[in-house]
């Protein structure tokens, strides 16, 4: 029979920790995001009246933020893959984005995923938390 397998992951902008429950082991790995935190300033006008103004390009530091998201969400799912119910949990809103993630993948439409907001927490709390929601 197989065993089964429970994940909780708690996230931020900044980083996750995933926290695997199989049998009465308990593993957890450290992923931090290389997501860059850009507050647009803007341009500068031209000394002459009328004159030509720089721009900042918000459109490529989306682009930019976009993948460096996606990247960092294929991290978290390569650890998650194999899990049998998935419970996220963190600030923000980065934990709802990537419910979104693993829900269109194959694997990801067919196990249970609870999201939940929580505050900053120890890593001993992130996996208390988290033997607590399955009970073990």
């Amino acid at each position: 029979m197989s065993s089964l397998k429970f994940c909780g992951i708690w996230l931020d902008t900044k980083s996750a920790f995933v926290i695997l429950l199989e049998n009465n082991t308990i593993q957890t790995h450290s992923v931090d995001s290389d997501i860059e935190d850009y507050r647009a300033v803007g341009g500068a006008r031209a000394k002459t009246p009328w004159g030509p103004m720089d721009t900042v390009s918000e459109k490529k530091y989306a682009e930019r933020r976009k993948h460096q998201q996606q990247a960092y969400f294929d991290s978290i799912i390569e650890l998650v893959k194999p899990v049998n119910r998935l419970y996220i949990f963190g600030p923000a809103e980065m934990k709802d984005k990537l419910q979104n993630v693993i829900a269109e993948q194959p694997w990801g439409r067919t196990i249970p995923i609870q999201v939940e907001a929580a505050d900053k927490m120890t890593d001993p709390q992130k996996i208390a938390k988290t033997k607590s929601f399955f009970g073990v």
